[in-house]
């Protein structure tokens, strides 16, 4: 017979892992921080570079606690790729991509977040022609389990995709759990995570 799991006992749970996770990440010291985004940068490069060719690939503007894509965004803005950046829209839970290249202005939008000016003739990707898109995440698992901020965002986004693009999380080994992470039917796993120490790919 199987388990049966309390939803709300499944959102309390991941609750409370939420409040470490960000404690935990926002006590690494800057200079740490610094150090780890050098080496995320070269392990994202390493392993992009093993999965083929590439075309456009969906990445995100970190807050000051997440681990940071600077590095590698200027060195992937010269090297002919096509790079989007995520846009909240105004109804709760809306996200889309739009293009974004060296010159592109960023604002904060309406969360607060860094987001890339979108002009009138812009228009944003459709997921499902995406290769592969790099997230953020509060924690992970080794199974392959993502812990996000709850707002569900990634969620909704790639669940509307046909054909969902290799799905890449970003993050410091810190936000590893070593236990499996509570999840929920909607929950997007990832295909790999990248951290300061090395990349690791779940096989599905």
């Amino acid at each position: 017979m199987s388990q049966h799991v309390n939803p709300l006992q499944t959102r309390n749970h991941k609750s409370a892992l939420r409040r470490t996770l960000k404690d935990q990440r926002r006590g690494l010291p800057p200079e740490d921080r610094k150090h780890h985004d050098r080496h995320i940068a070269a392990h994202l490069a390493n392993l992009l570079a093993q999965r083929g060719p590439l075309r456009r690939i969906a990445l995100y503007l970190a807050t000051p606690d997440e681990a940071a894509l600077s590095l590698w965004l200027t060195s992937a803005q010269t090297s002919g790729l096509q790079l989007f950046a995520p846009v909240v829209g105004v109804e709760k839970g809306q996200m889309a991509f739009y293009p974004i290249g060296p010159n592109t202005p960023i604002r904060r939008g309406r969360l607060g977040l860094q987001e890339p000016v979108v002009q009138d003739n812009d228009r944003p990707i459709n997921p499902d022609t995406l290769d592969v898109a790099l997230v953020p995440l509060l924690g992970f698992d080794d199974h392959g389990h993502r812990l996000g901020m709850g707002g569900g965002y990634y969620d909704r986004y790639f669940s509307s995709a046909e054909q969902r693009p290799w799905i890449v999380g970003i993050a410091y080994d810190i936000q590893r759990s070593k236990e499996p992470l509570p999840t929920e039917p909607w929950d997007v796993m990832l295909d790999a995570v990248v951290t300061e120490t090395g990349y690791r790919v779940f096989h599905r």
